[in-house]
C-alpha cells in the first residue's frame, strides 16, 4: 500500500488469509441394531468437538439418540445434528441342533420379524413360523431394507420321548389266563414293526408284523420246550423315518 502524505510517499503492507469454512451434511440414519455407524466429518487437518466428548474426525455409534459435532477451522466453525436410530433385527437365536418329541402336537419353529421384513424358508413357507414334519436341515433368510439380509439355520431331530416299549424277560404258557404270552407293551403308534422270536440255535419259532401280535410259546401248534430264546423287535415310529432295532432274551417257564 503506498500513501502520499504532504509530499512525502509512505509505504505499508498488510497480510489477509482466508480460512475455508468447514463443510459437514449428516443424515438422519435408521439402521439395524447390532451394525455400528460410523459418523464421518470428512474434513481432515481441523478441530473436532462431538457430543460424545470424542475430539476425533470418526466415531462410530451403536445406541439410538442425537449426535452433534463442531468443526472448528481457525475462526470459521460449523454445526451439524444427525438423529439415529436402531432397530431390533430379526431374532434368529437357533442352536446348531434342535430334538423334538415325536409326541409333541406343535413342533414349530418360527422367527420374530420386524415389520417390512420378507421370509423365505427353505421349505418354501414365507410366514413367521413353520410346522416340523420330519427331521432334516432347515434354514431360513430374512431380509430388510435397514437390516439387510440375515440367514440362520437347525438340524432338527425327532425322538421318542415317551414312546419306550416296555419288554417282559419272562412269561408261563400255561393257560392258567396268567402271563400266558409274550409281547411287548407298546406306548405309540408305528409305521412299521415286526416282532421275530428265535431259539438258542436262532431256529425262528415266531414273528408277526401285528403290533397287536402275542407269542403263546409254541411252533406250529407245538409246545416249546422251557429255555431262553431270543427276542428281536424293530420298528418305525409314525412322524420318523427311522428304523430302532431292540433284542433282548426272555425265558419261558411252565
Amino acid at each position: 500500500m503506498k500513501i502520499t502524505i504532504a509530499g512525502k510517499t509512505v509505504l505499508d503492507s498488510t497480510v489477509t488469509k482466508v480460512y475455508i469454512k468447514p463443510k459437514i451434511n449428516l443424515r438422519d440414519t435408521v439402521l439395524c441394531k447390532g451394525k455400528p455407524l460410523l459418523l464421518d466429518c470428512k474434513t481432515p487437518g481441523m478441530r473436532y468437538i462431538w457430543s460424545t466428548d470424542e475430539t476425533v474426525p470418526k466415531i462410530k455409534v451403536e445406541n439410538s439418540g442425537k449426535y452433534w459435532v463442531k468443526i472448528i477451522n481457525r475462526g470459521c466453525s460449523v454445526t451439524d445434528t444427525i438423529n439415529v436410530k436402531f432397530l431390533p433385527g430379526t431374532t434368529l437365536n437357533f442352536t446348531s441342533e434342535m430334538t423334538f418329541c415325536l409326541s409333541e402336537e406343535n413342533k414349530v419353529l418360527s422367527v420374530k420379524p420386524n415389520s417390512g421384513t420378507k421370509i423365505i424358508w427353505n421349505t418354501g413357507s414365507i410366514y413367521p413360523s413353520i410346522n416340523i414334519t420330519k427331521e432334516g436341515t432347515y434354514w431360513v433368510k430374512t431380509e430388510n431394507k435397514n437390516c439387510g439380509e440375515q440367514v440362520d439355520s437347525v438340524h432338527v431331530k425327532l425322538k421318542a420321548c415317551d414312546c419306550e416299549m416296555l419288554i417282559p424277560n419272562s412269561f408261563t404258557p400255561n393257560e392258567d389266563n396268567r402271563n400266558d404270552y409274550f409281547f411287548p407293551v407298546l406306548q405309540c403308534e408305528y409305521s412299521f414293526y415286526t416282532l421275530t422270536i428265535s431259539d438258542k440255535w436262532g431256529n425262528v419259532v415266531f414273528i408277526t408284523n401285528s403290533v397287536n401280535g402275542k407269542w403263546d410259546g409254541r411252533f406250529k401248534g407245538n409246545l416249546c420246550p422251557e429255555e431262553v430264546y431270543v427276542y428281536r423287535i424293530e420298528s418305525i415310529e409314525k412322524g420318523s423315518d427311522k428304523k430302532t432295532p431292540r433284542t433282548g432274551h426272555i425265558s419261558l417257564f411252565r
